[in-house]
């Protein structure tokens, strides 16, 4: 079978494509098939190339991958499940015979109510699809015996029911081999490699134990340096991301992965980010990270003050988040070292007094950027409502949502209603909001104003 998976289109983001992982590993296990793989993303005209590419290849399956609803953000909101749509609808118009199958992150979050709302989906992958889809593709006159699977028969939606998650540190490799990297090579962040799936941690906002389970499934070390060396000497890939949620839960983890890398020489030859867990993160463990290769490290605290971090079910103290800003900003071993360091501002438990001191966190950053010269960014943002979040039903019993309001957005605008706004913070946050606006148009003035230089 002539099988084209289409990777997730995000119209309008102005950061470099990001590597299609995801459908790579769907590929890896579609070995019986013909395979070939389209991004969007790579293309100045996406659409028309999609409709040359099923008309040159004319494929009998198309998977269309969902892997975000939205950019998340309040201030400058992006609807790509818009674009997912549009999509749908070129390729139904375009190879009306072809099997659609939709899946990715996005559409498992709201796999009942897309199935709904798209007839052009004729099969829906819920969760982790790399087994689920090969099967189907064996099982297509009778998707009722494939677990895991959304399917249309005599215009109603079934579904076949969960399966258990796959055990992640048996797969193949990604098939990097159906779509080259190098296209993607310049990004810092845009190739990942994944070491593990799942995550034992609770937030509150946050539904990855939903959508990977909450018990890890980890790589060994030695099979994940496997793959950077292929990266590095069959493509040149020399800078990539480790695309887990968490890259030291458990810290053995992460430091077999660094140990495995300097065992093999590799430190001076590539540059890596993560996500890292601010408990059990010491000067030692980051100077680990640094010697094996690392450049850039992010930490998702998410709050600041004490009634803020038990609001989201962090785990872990005030003390906790001051530690990591104090390691970075004295550390010299680590000052070249990039930090981000994200929250969120008016979470439900969070005070006036708690905002004031995480906008002193954020004045505190910039004047280690400036005059310590340390490459660190406190990024403050808002909460976006996902369903199976415990936030998400804080949201509905405090009326900042109704129960019946669909979460998928209808358009760009209506994004910028989907967010957590803490009912007795709405002053300062209408404030934090108009900062943040005109901080963007200042940069933004600057920028147009050296690119006109530059001319």
């Amino acid at each position: 079978m002539k099988i084209l998976l289409v990777q997730s289109y995000l119209k309008g983001d102005v950061f470099p494509p990001v590597y299609p992982l995801g459908i790579s590993y769907i590929a890896s296990f579609l070995t019986k098939h013909e395979v070939r793989i389209y991004d969007p993303n790579l293309s100045l005209n996406p659409i028309d190339d999609l409709i040359k590419e099923i008309n040159g290849y004319r494929p009998q399956m198309i998977g269309v991958s969902l892997r975000n609803i939205d950019n998340q953000s309040r201030k400058n909101p992006l609807n790509y499940y818009g674009d997912f749509q549009n999509l749908l609808q070129t390729i139904k118009k375009t190879c009306p015979s072809a099997h659609i199958v939709a899946g990715g992150t996005g559409f498992s979050m709201f796999a009942q109510e897309i199935m709904d709302t798209n007839p052009e989906i004729d099969f829906g992958v819920y969760l982790e699809g790399e087994e689920t889809l090969s099967e189907l593709t064996d099982n297509l006159d009778h998707p009722d015996k494939v677990k895991g699977v959304y399917y249309r028969k005599n215009g109603v939606v079934y579904y076949t029911g969960t399966r258990t998650l796959p055990q992640f540190e048996k797969f193949p490799a990604p098939g990097r081999d159906i779509v080259n990297p190098i296209p993607y090579k310049n990004g810092e962040a845009a190739i990942g490699i994944q070491t593990q799936r799942g995550c034992p941690l609770k937030c509150a906002y946050c539904n990855y134990p939903a959508l990977n389970g909450n018990l890890l499934r980890s790589r060994s070390p030695a099979n994940v340096v496997d793959e950077i060396e292929n990266l590095l000497h069959s493509y040149g890939i020399r800078q990539f991301m480790f695309a887990d949620s968490l890259f030291n839960r458990p810290l053995e983890h992460a430091t077999g992965i660094c140990k495995e890398i300097m065992k093999r020489n590799l430190q001076d030859k590539i540059k890596w980010m993560c996500w890292l867990d601010v408990r059990g993160v010491t000067k030692d463990f980051l100077h680990l990270l640094k010697n094996a290769g690392c450049s850039g490290i992010s930490f998702s605290p998410d709050g600041l003050s004490t009634s803020s971090l038990i609001s989201l079910r962090k785990g872990i103290k005030e003390r906790d988040v001051w530690n990591i800003l104090k390691i970075i900003t004295t550390d010299p071993v680590i000052k070249d070292t990039k930090f981000i360091i994200t929250m969120f501002i008016n979470s439900p438990g969070e005070t006036y007094l708690g905002m004031i001191k995480m906008l002193f966190y954020k004045f505190l950053s910039l004047a280690a950027k400036k005059i310590l010269k340390r490459n660190v960014n406190v990024q403050i943002g808002w909460i976006r409502l996902e369903p199976d979040t415990e936030i998400y039903r804080v949201a509905m019993k405090q009326g900042i949502i109704s129960p019946g309001r669909s979460l998928l957005p209808a358009n760009a605008d209506d994004v910028k209603a989907l967010f957590y706004l803490n009912p007795s913070l709405q002053f300062l946050d209408r404030i934090v909001l108009a900062m943040a606006s005109i901080s963007e148009s200042i940069k933004g003035k600057i920028k147009h104003t050296l690119i006109r230089r530059a001319l």
